[in-house]
C-alpha cells in the first residue's frame, strides 16, 4: 500500500512539474480599455496603409532603460504592416537637453549607432549628458565630431523637432514613460499594465485590435 502511494504521489509531482514547465513566463490577456490602454483622440500616422506604433520615452528614466533590451529584442518580431517609431516625451523644461541630444543624433545620422549607448552613459556610467561638457566629453569616446554636433545642437531644424516632441506629448496625453501608442488611437504605459513585462504583450494586443478594425473596413 505504502509502495502504491508513493506511486501515486510521484506521478501526481511528474505532472505538476509538466505542468508549471508548460506555463509561459507572460500570458498576455486581451488588453481591456479603461485598464491597460486608454482611447486617445485620433491622430494622424505618418504612413496611412501601416499600423503605427509610437514609443514615448526620456532618456534619464529608467524604466525606459531597463526596457531597452526587451523592446530591441521585440522590434525584430514586427510584421510588415507595423510602422515603428520613437518620440522624446518632454513633460518638463529639465527633460528638453537629452531630447535635444536625441534629434541632434538623429540628424547626424547616428542613432542606430548610439541610441542604447546614451542610455548607458546616463544609467550605468552616471554621465550627465544634459551638461554640455559631460556631452562633449562623451561624444569624443564614441567617435563623434564636437563640431558637427554643436552645430547640429543648436540648429533650428533641432529646435523644430524639440517643440514638435513637446506638441506630441501633449497632443497624445503622455503622462508616463515609457508609453506606446498604437495606430494613433490607443495608448497604454507600463503604469497602466502594472508591469514592464507586461507593456510589450499589451502594445501586441493593441496591433491585433489595430488589425482586425482595419481589416473590417
Amino acid at each position: 500500500m505504502k509502495l502504491f502511494i508513493a506511486a501515486l504521489r510521484s506521478t501526481a509531482l511528474g505532472a505538476a512539474a509538466v505542468l508549471v514547465a508548460s506555463i509561459p513566463a507572460f500570458v498576455a490577456a486581451e488588453p481591456m480599455e479603461d485598464v491597460d490602454y486608454v482611447l486617445i483622440p485620433p491622430q494622424p500616422v505618418v504612413i496611412p496603409d501601416k499600423i503605427e506604433v509610437i514609443e514615448f520615452f526620456y532618456y534619464g528614466c529608467g524604466s525606459c532603460n531597463r526596457l531597452e533590451p526587451q523592446l530591441q529584442s521585440w522590434l525584430k518580431t514586427l510584421g510588415r504592416d507595423i510602422s515603428f517609431r520613437r518620440m522624446p516625451a518632454l513633460r518638463r523644461t529639465a527633460w528638453v537637453p537629452l531630447t535635444r541630444v536625441y534629434f541632434a543624433l538623429e540628424q547626424l545620422g547616428e542613432l542606430e549607432r548610439l541610441h542604447t549607448r546614451v542610455y548607458q552613459a546616463v544609467h550605468d556610467d552616471g554621465l550627465n549628458l544634459g551638461n554640455s561638457s559631460e556631452l562633449y566629453e562623451w561624444a569624443q569616446k564614441v567617435d563623434l565630431d564636437r563640431g558637427k554636433l554643436e552645430q547640429v545642437l543648436e540648429s533650428d531644424v533641432v529646435k523644430r523637432q524639440v517643440q514638435l516632441a513637446r506638441d506630441a506629448t501633449v497632443a497624445y496625453g503622455i503622462r508616463a514613460t515609457p508609453s506606446f501608442v498604437v495606430d494613433g488611437k490607443y495608448m497604454t504605459s507600463g503604469g497602466m499594465v502594472g508591469s514592464l513585462e507586461a507593456l510589450l504583450p499589451t502594445v501586441d494586443g493593441l496591433i491585433d485590435k489595430a488589425r482586425d478594425i482595419r481589416n473590417l473596413k
